[in-house]
Parts: structure tokens; sequence; C-alpha cells
């Protein structure tokens, strides 16, 4: 069982009730004894004492303080105090004092219904008292004598005084330590609040600065992923030009001879290169044979289809590949290249002409192919430059 210390503010409350009960009992047993107000008065408020120290004991064996109270009050209520009210004088004694400590009684120890079922008919028991005393007033027992009558008057006032003192003073103090200990309480909570909000501001912190990191790591993994596409772009593009580089062209050139004769679509290759570009390497430098590669290479991107692809396959010399296309249409497309080209305006009059071959993909392999479009840009260049020359036949 807990002891008084850790007890319920109620639990000590009912031990206070007890200890006055007892006092009551066994003092005013005692004093009536000294006053000679009869035996039976006497052994009334001593069994009373007897029966409110047994009840306690039963209390402290079971600890259900709800019954014991029940009990305890009732029998003050309804068959002690009205037995008192008959054998001590009524209204003339000092019972009225102890009924009003028994009404406290009431409040203290029980609570909701029952509280208010038995302050009712605790009530209405001191009413039918008072008619007894006012319609048979020989049923009422008196005093010996007006000091006997004074005696016990002033004991009981002074008993139920310093009874409501002790239980006032008991609920006061147990309020007020409740109290302390809910200040307490409220102030360790308030500690842990600040404990939790220290936490919870370094939770925000850290949270912040994971999805600072996480932000940050996402921008490394971007400009990472950007640069390795750049790479792999760099990888893949003449630097110069932006077309495909050589080694690039060639792979997709072989993939698309291969998946052309699988699928068996028509698939068109061209080979070009700038006329007399060594002359103008020569005549103006390598700085503007660049500039002038560079502004072919721009044109020629311009004005193909997106299904198309360019590769620079030598210092001049370019590779078009041109998917689900005929040999014819391959040459007006070129056609319109070289006109294109030829239209361009250059410093110095310069004028800048392309020649090329086209060749419509057939049975020939990789190089076979290569082989025959480089024969036919040289035969363009060696009939007049400035030419296309498509493959015959085929």
């Amino acid at each position: 069982m807990k002891n008084e210390r850790n007890a319920s503010i109620r639990h000590r409350i009912f031990n206070v009730v007890f200890l006055v009960g007892m006092f009551m009992s066994f003092s005013s047993s005692l004093m009536n004894y000294l006053l000679g107000l009869g035996t039976a008065v006497v052994l009334i408020t001593f069994i009373c004492g007897v029966i409110t120290v047994g009840l306690y004991i039963i209390f402290k064996i079971t600890g259900n303080y709800n019954l014991v109270s029940l009990i305890v009050v009732i029998m003050l209520s309804f068959v002690f105090f009205p037995t008192m009210w008959l054998a001590n004088g009524g209204t003339y004694g000092s019972i009225p004092y102890y009924m009003l400590v028994n009404a406290g009684i009431i409040v203290l120890l029980l609570v909701g219904s029952p509280r208010k079922i038995i302050s009712f008919l605790f009530a209405l028991v001191i009413g039918f008292l008072l008619v007894i005393e006012f319609q048979r007033p020989e049923l009422i027992a008196g005093y010996d004598s007006g000091l006997i009558r004074y005696i016990d008057l002033s004991f009981g006032f002074f008993v139920c005084m310093f009874s409501l003192v002790v239980l006032i003073a008991a609920l006061t103090d147990s309020y007020m330590g409740e109290l302390r200990k809910s200040e307490q309480y409220l102030a360790a909570l308030e500690e842990k609040n600040k404990e939790i909000e220290a936490k919870n501001r370094m939770l925000e912190k850290s949270n912040a600065e994971l999805i600072e990191a996480k932000e940050k790591a996402e921008k490394l993994n971007q400009l990472l992923y950007e640069e390795k596409q750049k790479l792999q772009k760099l990888s893949i593009t003449d630097y110069l030009t932006g077309a495909f580089n050589k080694r690039f062209i060639t792979a997709c050139l072989e993939e698309e001879i291969e998946a052309s004769r699988n699928k068996q679509t028509k698939l068109t290759v061209a080979m070009i290169d700038i006329d007399n570009f060594k002359n103008i390497n020569d005549t103006y430098g390598h700085l503007y044979g660049d500039y002038v590669v560079e502004r072919v290479a721009r044109t020629i991107i311009n004005n193909l289809r997106q299904t198309d692809v360019l590769g620079r396959y030598g210092g001049d010399e370019f590779l078009i590949i041109m998917r689900n296309t005929s040999r014819e249409e391959g040459y007006v497309m070129l056609e319109r290249i070289r006109q294109k080209i030829l239209e361009l305006e250059w410093e110095n009059d310069l004028v800048v002409t392309i020649s090329g071959g086209v060749i419509e993909v057939g049975s020939d392999e990789l190089t076979g192919l290569l082989n025959k479009a480089d024969r036919l840009l040289y035969k363009a260049k060696n009939k007049s430059k400035n030419l296309i020359e498509k493959e015959v036949g085929g």
C-alpha cells in the first residue's frame, strides 16, 4: 500500500477524518462519564469510537475507502447522532455542533450521487428530530443541572471547533501540497518543453542542413550529368563544326547499313568536300580556313532533315547519311545544299563551292560503299568542281 506521502489527496483527508472521528468519540465518552450523563450515553459514544477504529483497520487491510466511507457516514448520520440527539439534550446539548461537523464529513468523504443523497437524507433526519423535540419534548433526555449542560456545551463546542480546524487544515494542506506538486510538475514540464524545443530547433537546423546538402548534391549530380553529357558529346562531336566526328559517323553508317537491309528500307550516302580548300588555307591562313569549314558545315546542317546525319570525315571532307532516301532524292538534296553554299558571301570576293558524290546503299559493305562515294566525289572534282555526282544505274 502507498505510504502517506504518496497517497492521494482524498486518501489523506480520509485518514484525518477517521482520526477526528476517533478523537470526538472517545473524548465525548470520557467527558460524558465525568459529567455523569448516564451509562447509555457513555457507552454509545465509546462504542462509536470502537466501531470507527474497526472500520479504519478494515480500510487499511482492504484499501477500499469508498465502501468504508459510506458505512461510516450512514452509521453517524442515521444511527449515532440521532440516538445522541435524543439521549443528550437535543438542541439544548452539544450534539448540534457535532452534527455540523458530520455535515462536513459527508462532504469530504463522499463524492457524486452518494454525497447528494446522504446530505439530503441527513437534512431530513435533522428536520425530523427538530419536529419530535418540538412536539414531544419529554422524549428528549435533559441535564441534571445547568452547570453540567454548560460544561457539555463548552466541551462539545471546543471539540467540534478543533475538529473543524483540523479538517480544514488537512484539506488546505492537502490542496496546497497538490498545488505545489502541480507547480513542480508544470515547471518540470516547461523545462522538458524547453528541451524539446531546443531539440526541435536542432532537428530543424539539421533538417535544413540536410536539405541544403541534398540540394547541393542534386546540383552537383546535375552538373556531373551535364558534364558527362558534354564529355559524351565531345567524344563523338567534331570540336570545330559541331558535326559528328569520323569515328562516330563511320560507326553510325555501319549500323544504318545493317538496319536498312533488315528493314528493307532505302539508305543514301553522300561524300562532299570543299573545292580548292588548300588554296584557301594558303591564301587566307588556317584560322580563316577553319572559319570556312565551320560555316560550310553549319550551312549543311541547316539544310538537312532531322533524320539526316552529318559527320566530318576529314579536314574539309564531310559524310552525310540520309535515312529512307533514294539516290535521286539524295541527289536533289545535295544539289540544294551545293546551291546554298555557292550563294554564301565571303570577304575579298572569295567564292566557296563544294563537290560531292551520292550513292544509294546496295549490297556493298562499309568499306566498299565509302570507296565508291569517294570515287564519285573525285569524279565530280575532276570534271569541273562545284558539282554533285551521282552513281549511275544500280
